[in-house]
């Protein structure tokens, strides 16, 4: 699976956002006075899709224009992309944190693994101290036996669900 990209995280973001659920930088600049959540992601979002200049033609009638019309004049594209990386606090605060959850977003899967991994680790450890073997586990949970050992002998995250790898955990700790 791929990773998500910041521009199709921002394109989902923005249409998430907005009452219309749309793209439109002209719909989105009027709905921005009454929805300042999006404010930022909608500048961030012109960025990374180069609209920079119709979303400052679109918004010259509001009053979010002097704002968007500063960032566009301190910052290019690739400035500003390098700011939300570095975390850079000139970049206001607002900014960061649409990055941020995009970052959050991002590593999500990388997360979850190791959440696995650390379930994995506790429940090899729980089985090995208590003597309980891979059958008794997969009989009692009536779970795969197939993958229950490839997940506990040998360690395959991969094998077991989240939830599945809890139920082993808490089985281990409750026996």
């Amino acid at each position: 699976m791929q990773r998500l990209k910041f521009h199709r995280y921002l394109e989902r973001y923005v249409r998430s956002l907005s009452h219309g659920k749309t793209n439109s930088i002209y719909k989105l600049v009027k709905e921005v006075s009454e929805n300042l959540r999006l404010r930022e992601p909608l500048l961030l979002y012109a960025y990374s899709f180069n609209k920079v200049d119709r979303l400052l033609t679109a918004s010259i009638n509001y009053p979010v224009y002097s704002e968007y019309a500063d960032m566009a004049n301190k910052y290019t594209r690739d400035e500003i992309m390098k700011l939300l990386k570095n975390n850079d606090e000139n970049l206001g605060e607002l900014y960061r944190k649409v990055y941020r959850s995009y970052v959050a977003r991002h590593d999500m899967p990388d997360t979850k693994n190791n959440i696995r991994r650390l379930i994995h680790k506790n429940s090899r450890s729980l089985q090995e101290s208590k003597g309980i073997s891979n059958y008794r586990l997969y009989t009692d949970l009536k779970l795969n036996h197939g993958n229950v050992n490839s997940y506990l002998k040998y360690g395959d995250i991969s094998k077991l669900n989240m939830r599945n790898a809890e139920r082993i955990l808490e089985y281990l700790e409750a026996v």
